[in-house]
């Protein structure tokens, strides 16, 4: 096969399908006839034979995940029933597997025509991994796991993702005054992957904490969500000590479930906390969360947090409700958009630490 051609890169082709026939018949002009939807394909594909009198063969234009690929297949008139069965198996057989990229791009596009609509004066144009306005940058690496964690929900994240950023347009972050964030400011969990060095990751404030987790801060209101730096902590003069009093206090008034989920178990009960407010693993750090837990459960616990909306807890004493609540955990951390740790955590009456595997 010759002239293969691959063009555009990286557009939503299930949107162009309606328009690729148009576009195979300026693309050929004369050259082809009979153009026609080829059923055998994989993926939505149109073909032609070729009507040069030297050549024989097909033209095929085929759109698949974010890619729309061009090809012929040019042989000698006397050749062609020897080549086309074989050039037909190999088209047939052809598979794009960029699904994900579709998905992204499906995701950028949105994200971009709402914004202008919202904000035309910022004037947005499309990057690689973000957008850019007139005076400030989006990136949309967060909303893109987000997707690729749960493309079914695609259409509730984007929403949600652009109302806040309406919030961000019209107060843009860094300007905040103490006194107006105060009691918005609480702890998140990460993993210390989580700061990757040489990006700006590494202006985040942090406290280690416990094995591979780390706490950083937070401004959370109904509309945004933005960690903070050293940045902030100097125009605010506030010592790092002071910050991270403020965020437990904060996070101690944040309100629990009225019922938490409960299962018994062989060995032993479990809970699923689940605050519906995307900070289920922060309250892993609440200061009443052995005496609010160790109730149902006995003292001390055990405790997972695998992802930022997930505390489970249960029972110590059993092996295999352990082993079994750990494979979930593990499970869960591998597969979650937002993984923080696979390790399980002790909750005793003096706090928490690592749990022995």
């Amino acid at each position: 096969m010759s002239n293969d051609t691959i063009l555009p890169v990286s557009i939503d082709s299930e949107r162009l399908e309606q328009d690729l026939p148009k576009i195979f018949r300026q693309a050929i002009s004369d050259e082809g006839t009979n153009v026609r939807r080829d059923p055998t394909l994989r993926h939505f594909g149109i073909t032609a034979d070729m009507a040069k009198g030297e050549e024989a063969g097909q033209f095929w234009i085929i759109a698949g995940g974010d890619l729309v690929l061009s090809a012929s297949s040019p042989v000698p008139p006397a050749e062609r029933e020897i080549w086309d069965p074989q050039f037909q198996r190999l088209m047939a057989s052809l598979e794009i597997t960029r699904d994900r990229e579709l998905l992204l791009r499906k995701t950028a596009d949105h994200v971009y025509k709402r914004l202008r609509e919202l904000h035309p004066d910022q004037d947005y144009r499309l990057e690689e991994d973000g957008i850019r306005g007139r005076d400030h940058r989006i990136s949309l690496a967060n909303v893109y796991q987000q997707v690729a964690a749960s493309p079914e929900r695609i259409e509730e994240i984007l929403e949600r993702f652009v109302e806040g950023l309406a919030s961000f347009v019209d107060h843009p972050p860094g300007r905040e005054e103490l006194d107006d964030v105060r009691d918005n400011i609480l702890p998140v969990l990460k993993p210390s992957a989580y700061i990757e060095p040489e990006t700006a990751t590494e202006r985040l404030v942090r406290t280690e904490w416990l094995g591979d987790v780390i706490i950083c801060y937070a401004i959370r209101t109904e509309k945004v969500f933005r960690l903070l730096t050293d940045w902030d902590l100097n125009r605010w003069s506030m010592r790092h000590g002071v910050l991270h009093e403020v965020a437990i206090r904060n996070l101690a008034r944040l309100p629990w479930p009225e019922r938490m989920e409960g299962a018994r178990q062989a060995g032993g009960r479990l809970i699923m906390v689940d605050t519906n407010d995307s900070l289920d693993a922060s309250r892993l750090l609440h200061p009443e969360l052995h005496r609010l837990l160790s109730g149902p459960l006995g003292s001390p616990f055990y405790a997972g947090v695998p992802n930022a909306n997930t505390l489970v807890a249960f029972s110590a004493g059993d092996n295999s409700l352990f082993d079994h609540v750990l494979r979930q955990i593990q499970r869960d951390y591998h597969t979650s958009a937002y993984p923080i740790t696979p390790q399980p955590f002790l909750v005793t009456s003096s706090g928490v630490t690592l749990a022995k595997m």
